[in-house]
């Protein structure tokens, strides 16, 4: 029988041609013939892996405002737009590069979909809006998702020529080999809680559904878009007037494949005002689903039980809370949310980080510590602010709605929880974040580690490392600071300062 290597050299360089990209290193470093018919095709596959494999437009350097460089001059982008010269500012752009050759699509792992310098400009929207070339359109007309929504070639044709949504969108349904996927601020607009010019493009969301439809459907769609995703970021930045809708995010988190959120300003509360409605769209996310971070954010108890209980197998829970505009979030009770979280994932949680993202701008809700954490059967890393170990006892009872709630008896006074009675028997580490020297802090952390050095090693076994991450800017240490944190490094403590591989004590 003939063997593959018995072909004519010719035929063999044509069916390595045909591996190009996903299979190509694979064959033709797997024997020196195959190697040798390879060597035509190596230097452009080359030149696209290192283009295209880790996707970033392409970027000036030292850039004046309002003005794209010409393509070649390429002394004035980024290194690797240098290097390869090939000059990509937006989808579009990119868009137009597949259209030319679909293989482009299949080098892409990770993209960087974040607002490029250029496309906040009208001036240069304007110059990028020119009809677009009859390659792409033909590879929108021959789209199979959107033949399978029965959507109109035409509309993308016109959405991809003036939106950068339409195009984002429709160049995701091109990419079965990413694995990482940062979006840009503006995938805020699919929201219609948050953009209500969205009901004039009822073609984006069916696509978008059908993408994580196809999926998660391996068997009838084995080279489906997205179908090897793990990792979704967003390129929004954490502040006060800076807020993004988690809602639009909800399909990617669907997909089985993924197996980490990471989101900054995402907001998750239907505050009537400032904030956005959350509507999980789906029943539950994907169960490779391990890791959900969320930074400077404001969610509501109801919604971040919606959201995560969806998602049956989270094990690592990061958040940090930021009040925004119009002070949206800030009645925020973390010993709620804390409650919350633990009746969810009380069964999967594995590491746990809860903290205010500006201890300047604490949450104005009721002053409430959560005195029991033992519920959490896995828990191994927590993480909190020493602030939200400050006030009165959480009743669950009670209904907290940002407002002190009233007591006809006598000022209750402070709980003082002890790490080991509020800890879970699974801990292995604590991290304690002090924001202020205040009188009621540093009590606070007196009292929180009474016991800690004669029961650890009963009520705490797997106790080993406890850190103290001082992020009060006094120097030196006030003298009443120093007694507190004292008693808290005899306990086993650490004390370091800030985040940092500085010691304090």
């Amino acid at each position: 029988m003939l063997s593959l290597l018995d072909l004519p050299p010719e035929i063999l360089s044509l069916i390595i041609q045909h591996t190009i990209p996903i299979g190509f290193e694979a064959i033709a470093l797997s024997c020196k013939t195959t190697y040798a018919a390879s060597a035509h095709f190596q230097s452009q596959y080359h030149l696209r892996r290192k283009r295209f494999r880790n996707f970033k437009f392409s970027h000036e350097i030292g850039k004046s405002p309002g003005i794209i460089p010409e393509p070649d001059s390429a002394e004035c982008w980024d290194e690797v737009t240098q290097e390869t010269g090939i000059c990509i500012t937006t989808a579009r752009g990119l868009l137009e590069h597949i259209a030319q050759d679909l293989s482009v699509a299949e080098y892409i792992h990770l993209i960087e979909l974040n607002l490029d310098e250029y496309e906040e400009d009208e001036n240069v929207q304007n110059s990028l809006r020119p009809e677009i070339p009859e390659t792409l359109k033909e590879l929108v007309r021959k789209s199979p998702i959107i033949s399978a929504v029965g959507g109109n070639p035409e509309d993308w044709m016109e959405g991809i020529r003036y939106s950068i949504i339409d195009a984002d969108i429709f160049l995701l349904t091109l990419l079965s080999q990413v694995r990482g996927l940062a979006l840009r601020q503006m995938w805020n607009d699919l929201d219609p809680d948050y953009n209500r010019d969205i009901s004039e493009k009822p073609h984006l969301w069916p696509v978008v559904n059908k993408i994580s439809e196809w999926a998660n459907n391996p068997t009838e769609f084995p080279h489906a878009p997205l179908s090897k995703l793990s990792i979704i970021h967003s390129y929004a930045p954490s502040g006060y007037e800076e807020k993004v809708s988690l809602t639009p995010y909800t399909p990617f988190m669907a997909i089985n494949s993924v197996s980490e959120v990471d989101l900054t300003s995402a907001v998750l509360l239907d505050d009537g005002y400032t904030g956005y409605a959350f509507n999980p769209r789906w029943d539950s996310y994907s169960p490779n689903l391990r890791k959900l971070v969320l930074n400077a954010s404001v969610a509501g108890p109801e919604e971040i039980e919606q959201l995560l209980s969806r998602i049956p197998n989270l094990e690592i829970f990061e958040f940090s809370h930021e009040t925004k505009w119009h002070g949206c979030g800030f009645n925020w009770n973390p010993a709620f949310f804390l409650d919350t979280v633990q009746d969810v994932c009380a069964g999967t949680l594995k590491e746990l980080s809860v903290f205010v993202q500006d201890p300047s701008q604490w949450p104005e809700g009721p002053e409430v510590v959560l005195m029991d954490m033992t519920r959490f059967e896995k828990l191994a890393v927590l993480e909190l602010d020493v602030d939200m170990l400050c006030g009165t006892k959480y009743d669950k009872s009670m209904q907290y709605d940002g407002v002190e709630p009233e007591d006809d008896e006598e000022d209750v006074g402070p709980a003082w929880p002890k790490l080991v009675e509020m800890l879970p028997a699974s801990i292995e580490e604590v991290k304690l974040r002090l924001n202020s020297f205040m009188d009621e802090d540093l009590e606070c952390i007196s009292h929180t580690v009474e016991g800690l050095e004669d029961s650890r090693a009963t009520k705490l076994p797997h106790l080993k490392k406890l850190g103290l991450f001082v992020c009060a800017q006094d120097d030196p240490l006030p003298e009443k600071a120093l007694e507190s944190l004292g008693a808290a490094k005899r306990c086993g403590f650490s004390i370091w300062k800030s985040f940092s591989s500085v010691p304090l004590l």
